[in-house]
């Protein structure tokens, strides 16, 4: 397996892309735009209220998503400007958040550290006191090739 180089000139433009995307889902304002958008599409008004940012900082992050090929956006019949996930048919990443904060996903959270610490149990020091996880998954074709 070759070693990606990381950005510079020669890197590809795949390997930029999910750089890119490793990028825009590690902001905390970015995290919650994805969790709302997980939900369903959501306005900027609806955006700015979760998330607490301006407008103007917003879409900065928001620009961040759709570089990244994570979030899309359309105008409504009522001309609102609403934002979604993307969910392309060979998405270049996937990405997941669990947050033990949630009931719901605090059980996948655990389940997944139950099997990490069998398969791998060096991999993650003191699972028990982790909170959330996020994970970018990569798919064959998303390599350099």
């Amino acid at each position: 397996m070759k070693k990606p180089r990381s950005g510079g000139e020669g890197s590809s433009p795949k390997r930029t892309l999910l750089s890119s995307a490793t990028k825009a889902t590690a902001h905390p304002t970015r995290e919650v735009i994805l969790r709302e958008l997980g939900v369903g599409p959501r306005s900027t008004l609806e955006l700015e209220e979760a998330t607490g940012e301006d407008r103007y900082n917003l879409y900065h992050h928001l620009g961040v998503l759709e570089q990244a090929q994570l979030v899309g956006s359309s105008i409504s019949s009522g001309r609102t400007k609403l934002f979604e996930l993307l969910k392309p048919k060979r998405p270049e990443v996937a990405y997941l958040m669990l947050d033990g904060e949630d009931e719901e996903e605090a059980g996948v959270l655990r389940r997944v550290l139950e099997v990490l610490r069998e398969e791998r149990p060096e991999a993650i020091p003191r699972p028990d006191e982790i909170r959330r996880a996020k994970m970018v998954f990569y798919y064959p074709w998303s390599a350099e090739e």
